[in-house]
């Protein structure tokens, strides 16, 4: 919390959520897609809370503060506005995410469409702030720039999920999946390469940090390799096929 007050408390607080939402999920037995109700809001909570102490690392480098600030607040409006509706969505026994099923669902799933599209736009920013940031390791400040270009083409492909109205290739949304995760086993699934792209922000300049600080070379070969690796697991949904295919 030390780098950014903001993002570390707003990044605090979905970790509580979470465990909020994991007790209500104790009591209420409703589910949907095999899942209980309370799933995606269990685990946007976390992953908005990994985002948020993510970027609140990064921008801590960038001398710009009133761009920064502006980058902060915009991503907590944008983050605030995903998930209440999420979680409004969760309380209705509806679906947040491809329900158009009436003209408030619709409007609300477009709603989260923009906010996200918001969110991406303020990593960009971020990712073109970087171009002047000379006190960082080269190799380091490459694996930051290289994430956040890997994290935004991840969250372009929410659109292609979108537009199907589905994340599940190859039959309805609601196949059996893993643990928490809920990949599909038998059938294609968008949201792997979805979520293998926006970990990124924090995989490739992880490898940076304890590899190859000053190494650019090694970074741009390490996020090139995880790059492909990922787009494996969307040519192998878009295929229909399941994580265990093999």
């Amino acid at each position: 919390m030390k780098r950014s007050k903001s993002l570390g408390q707003f990044g605090l607080l979905n970790f509580i959520l979470f465990f909020v939402l994991l007790v209500i999920s104790f009591f209420d037995d409703r589910s949907l897609n095999g899942v209980s109700v309370w799933m995606k809001p269990m685990k946007f909570a976390v992953s908005i809370g990994i985002f948020s102490w993510t970027m609140a690392w990064f921008l801590f480098y960038l001398p710009q503060i009133r761009k920064v600030q502006k980058i902060k607040l915009t991503i907590i409006t944008a983050m605030i506005i995903e998930q209440v509706i999420i979680i409004y969505q969760a309380s209705r026994g509806e679906l947040s995410h491809f329900n158009v099923s009436s003209i408030a669902n619709a409007v609300l799933f477009q709603i989260m469409g923009i906010a996200i599209l918001i969110n991406t736009i303020m990593v960009f920013w971020a990712y073109r702030l970087f171009s002047v940031v000379e006190s960082l390791f080269a190799g380091y400040k490459r694996g930051i720039q290289l994430g956040m270009l890997i994290f935004i083409v991840a969250s372009m492909e929410g659109y292609l999920m979108a537009a199907n109205l589905s994340h599940t290739v190859g039959a309805p949304d609601g196949q059996e999946g893993i643990f928490f995760l809920n990949w599909a086993k038998a059938y294609g699934d968008l949201r792997i390469f979805h979520f293998l792209g926006l970990h990124a922000l924090q995989a490739v300049p992880l490898f940076a940090w304890f590899f190859a600080r000053t190494n650019v070379k090694k970074v741009n070969i390490f996020a090139a390799i995880y790059f492909i690796l990922s787009l494996g697991t969307l040519w192998n949904a878009l295929a229909g096929r399941g994580i265990f295919w093999l």
